[in-house]
C-alpha cells in the first residue's frame, strides 16, 4: 500500500472529501496523489488546500498524463462522462493499474468493456463523511484479478468501513449510504429548527441535536444495541418520549423515510 500513487480524474465533492481523508490520516499520502486541471482551477485549489511540509499533490494537465503516472485511477466524474473518459485513456490503462469509479449506477461491467480484459476494476461508493475518516463504502470488485485489490482496499479502509456488496444491491446502497448524509443532514436541520422552537437558541440547539445523535449512533456501534431497544430504553409510558414518537408515527415520518430511500434507490437505477 505504502507504494501505491493514487490518480483522482474529476476534482469536485467526493473527490475532494477522498483527498482530505486520506491526507489526515497521513500527511504524507499527499505527496503520492494525483490530479488533473484542465483550465477550471479546482484541482489545483485542492493541491494546494492539502500539501504541506509532507508532500503537495501533483497536477497534470490531462488526464493520459496522470494515468500513465499511477497505479490506482479513481474516477470522480459524473456517470454520464464515465465512458468518454475510459475510452480517453484506455489505451495506456494496462494489467498495472486497477480503474477505480465512485460515479452512482455505473457497473464494472460497462467499465470492462471499454478496457483491455486483464484491466482490474472496482466499483466504489463512498460518502462524503470520508472526509474524516468516518466514511461507509460499499465496494465491488470486477473479473480480472490484481495482486493490487489488497492493497488498493487498504487504501479505501483508511477513509472509513469498506463493505463488500454484490452489485444488484448497489442501487440501495447508494441511496442508503451513498446518499444518507444529505436525508440525515435535513433531519438534524430539522430538530435544529425544533429546538428553537422549543425554546432553545440556535447554538445550544444544534449542540444538543448533534451531540445527541453522535452519541445515539455511538450506542447502536459499540454496543450491537438493536434500534428498537434503544428506543425502548428511552422510551417509558406516558413520558416525554413516548408522546414525541406517537406524534412522529402520526405525520408519518416513517413512511417518508422509506419513500426517501425508494426515490433515491430508483433514481440510482435511472442513472446506471
Amino acid at each position: 500500500m505504502a507504494d501505491l500513487r493514487i490518480g483522482l480524474i474529476g476534482s469536485g465533492n467526493m473527490a475532494s472529501a477522498m483527498v482530505a481523508g486520506w491526507v489526515r490520516a497521513d500527511p504524507a499520502i499527499a505527496g503520492r496523489i494525483h490530479l488533473t486541471d484542465r483550465g477550471s482551477g479546482r484541482a489545483r485549489t485542492l493541491a494546494n488546500a492539502v500539501g504541506g511540509d509532507h508532500g503537495t499533490p501533483v497536477v497534470h494537465a490531462d488526464n493520459r498524463e496522470l494515468v500513465a503516472a499511477v497505479d490506482l485511477v479513481v474516477l470522480c466524474v459524473k456517470p454520464i462522462d464515465i465512458e468518454d473518459v475510459l475510452r480517453e485513456v484506455s489505451d495506456i490503462v494496462d494489467a498495472n493499474t486497477v480503474v477505480a469509479s465512485v460515479a452512482a449506477g455505473v457497473q464494472t461491467a460497462t467499465m470492462e468493456n471499454l478496457l483491455d480484459d486483464d484491466v482490474p476494476v472496482l466499483r466504489l461508493m463512498p460518502n462524503v463523511p470520508v472526509r474524516v475518516n468516518a466514511g461507509t463504502l460499499v465496494y465491488a470488485i470486477g473479473r480480472a484479478p490484481s495482486t493490487l485489490i489488497g492493497g488498493v482496499l487498504e487504501l479505501f479502509a483508511m477513509l472509513g468501513t469498506c463493505v463488500e456488496l454484490q452489485e444488484r444491491l448497489f442501487d440501495a446502497a447508494t441511496a442508503v449510504s451513498g446518499s444518507g448524509p444529505a436525508f440525515f443532514g435535513l433531519v438534524v436541520e430539522a430538530f435544529e429548527d425544533a429546538s428553537i422552537v422549543a425554546g432553545l437558541s440556535a447554538e445550544i440547539g444544534r449542540e444538543l441535536v448533534v451531540t445527541t445523535m453522535v452519541g445515539t449512533a455511538e450506542m447502536l456501534v459499540s454496543e450491537g444495541m438493536s434500534c428498537g431497544d434503544l428506543r425502548r430504553m428511552v422510551t417509558s409510558p406516558g413520558g416525554t418520549a413516548a408522546t414525541g414518537l406517537a406524534q412522529m408515527e402520526r405525520s408519518g415520518v416513517r413512511g417518508a423515510i422509506i419513500d426517501t430511500v425508494v426515490a433515491a434507490r430508483d433514481r440510482a437505477r435511472e442513472l446506471g
